[in-house]
């Protein structure tokens, strides 16, 4: 069964209120956990919502005003000291690679990260799990936006297909070979 959750870490935009962090939104997708707009304060909110640094594989930078972007130093920092063992890809717009360079390196610490970066140049698929993931995978997609600087919009494709629930199956006696015949069909 899919694993699937939207966790709002934060809505607050420029100013963080008493009851709302900057930005930053983490999509549980299956075995993926992917990372949106980290602001400040972000690692705090993860402890918050149950999210920890190994879930995250993917993190996705819109833009680098700073309600977007300065949990990065922090959640990559924690990624080196937790010691997460797989490879994080890192999106951000391309025409500002230099500011998340300096977010990356913005403090001392032992890097232990692999760290992969996909700067974002123009529109397209950034990232394609779909083949042969069947109906788990996903395409990522990048548009560029009109802001006041370089901005990147996501959007995640699933592949098109039927899933069939096995248990709502069985309920009604559908089970074995004609789950396969009903598929074909």
């Amino acid at each position: 069964m899919a694993n699937r959750e939207l966790v709002v870490l934060g809505t607050a935009s420029q100013a963080p209120t008493r009851t709302r962090n900057h930005n930053g939104y983490f999509l549980r997708w299956d075995g993926e956990g992917l990372l949106f707009d980290p602001g400040e304060g972000t690692q705090r909110q993860m402890l918050f919502a149950g999210v920890t640094a190994s879930q995250v594989t993917r993190v996705l930078i819109t833009h680098f005003h700073g309600d977007h972007c300065l949990g990065v130093p922090g959640v990559l920092q924690r990624m080196s000291l937790d010691r997460v063992p797989h490879p994080v890809r890192a999106y951000y717009p391309a025409a500002d690679a230099e500011v998340f360079w300096r977010l990356r390196h913005a403090s001392l610490f032992h890097d232990t990260l692999t760290l992969v970066e996909h700067p974002v140049d123009g529109d397209g698929v950034v990232a394609d799990r779909t083949d042969g993931a069947g109906s788990d995978g996903f395409r990522l997609e990048a548009r560029a936006l009109s802001h006041l600087v370089p901005a990147v919009g996501y959007r995640l494709v699933e592949p098109d297909g039927r899933r069939m629930l096995r248990d709502e199956l069985a309920a009604r006696g559908i089970a074995g070979p004609d789950v396969g015949r009903l598929r074909r069909a």
